[in-house]
């Protein structure tokens, strides 16, 4: 439960100024960074870290990176946050999370162009869908 609070007191903010400003600031990202530091570190002082499990949760982020540097087309504070949400959330949850996120924005878009509000370059923050992708998945995980 507490790192679903943690995760929540970190991760909506940071939607919020991605939605106003379209940027995420780098110190919300050390926010999350030693957060994760910590979980980490409880993780591993409580014996419930695995070193297979934490690498694989960090994939998603690490492919959405792979993506911002080789098209330009994703932000690479994007696949940070999702690497950080790896850390918080484990690797299924994440995937869970991210693709929900995908599947909102790609929802979102095809709204706003067929409305024609954007045109195909326009950007649109990926941090809001990510986090409420990662609502849903928190929510489902409660309700179960």
């Amino acid at each position: 439960m507490w790192k679903e609070v943690l995760t929540a007191v970190w991760l909506v903010p940071m939607s919020i100024m991605d939605t106003r400003s379209k940027r995420v600031p780098v110190w919300m990202l050390w926010i999350g960074t030693v957060a994760a530091i910590g979980v980490l570190l409880y993780d591993g002082i409580n014996g419930g870290l695995n070193g297979w499990q934490e690498c694989r949760a960090l994939l998603p982020g690490v492919i959405l990176l792979a993506v911002a540097y080789a098209t330009g087309k994703a932000g690479t504070a994007d696949g940070v946050i999702l690497m950080l949400l790896g850390v918080f959330m484990g690797y299924e949850d994440c995937v869970a999370a991210s693709l929900g996120g995908l599947f909102l924005i790609a929802l979102f878009s095809v709204v706003l162009l067929t409305l024609r509000r954007v045109k195909k370059d326009t950007r649109i923050p990926f941090v809001p869908f990510l986090a409420v992708g990662w609502l849903i998945v928190v929510c489902g995980r409660w309700g179960t």
